[in-house]
């Protein structure tokens, strides 16, 4: 199993929150230092000391990235030569998918990315942010043909980019997202056979098993 950066992935959904204004007042409480509230943020959305969980969704159903994506929303083989680059191509995917302007959607990724790297070690980032026209949270994942550098806390170039971008006004949902998609891009094994998948459908099964296992 992959060991994260706990340090950086809670300072990651850490700012993301307070970007958000969460409304959970835990946030909010004069007792609250830095540490704290990236505990509660992170025990919120599904982490819990000595594990990892998914999220459970409103339906009642345990979430995992499997159940954000399809076909469309994978890129293999993606050519970048910086973070910049590469999230300017899943914003245009995101907008063929959403009928969103990709500036728009460009520009919302690159304002969460200014308050701190969103990679989480072991050569993988969840660049996420929320747009006001979206009724939904969706997901793009990208395999790249070269590693960029993403600012990693463990200083790795990284290979594996999963962009989530959910509604303004879903509470934390986008970032319930982001701690599952960390979720099954735990294990070191799955991240090395969605290196070496070829196409949308190979990476989207490598995914699939993955879910069944950890079911």
């Amino acid at each position: 199993m992959r060991s994260f950066n706990i340090a950086g992935f809670g300072k990651s959904i850490l700012a993301s929150a307070l970007a958000s204004k969460s409304s959970d007042s835990r946030l909010d409480s004069p007792s609250s230092n830095s540490y704290t509230c990236a505990a509660s943020a992170m025990l919120g959305f599904g982490f819990e000391p000595g594990r990892c969980t998914g999220f459970i969704h409103s339906t009642g159903l345990f979430m995992s990235i499997i159940d954000y994506l399809a076909a469309d929303q994978i890129m293999v083989g993606v050519v970048g030569s910086s973070k910049k680059q590469v999230i300017e191509q899943l914003a245009e995917r995101a907008a063929e998918l959403t009928g969103l302007c990709r500036r728009s959607l460009f520009d919302i990724v690159m304002r969460r990315e200014r308050l701190g790297s969103t990679a989480i070690g072991g050569r993988i980032a969840i660049p996420h942010a929320e747009h006001h026209d979206l009724t939904r949270v969706i997901g793009i994942i990208a395999v790249l043909t070269n590693p960029v550098d993403f600012d990693a806390p463990d200083r790795k170039r990284v290979d594996i980019v999963c962009l989530v971008i959910g509604p303004q006004n879903a509470g934390s949902d986008h970032l319930k997202c982001v701690s599952s998609v960390a979720r099954s891009l735990r294990e070191v094994a799955t991240c090395d056979q969605l290196r070496a998948a070829k196409t949308p459908t190979e990476l989207l099964g490598c995914l699939g098993n993955d879910s069944d296992v950890a079911a």
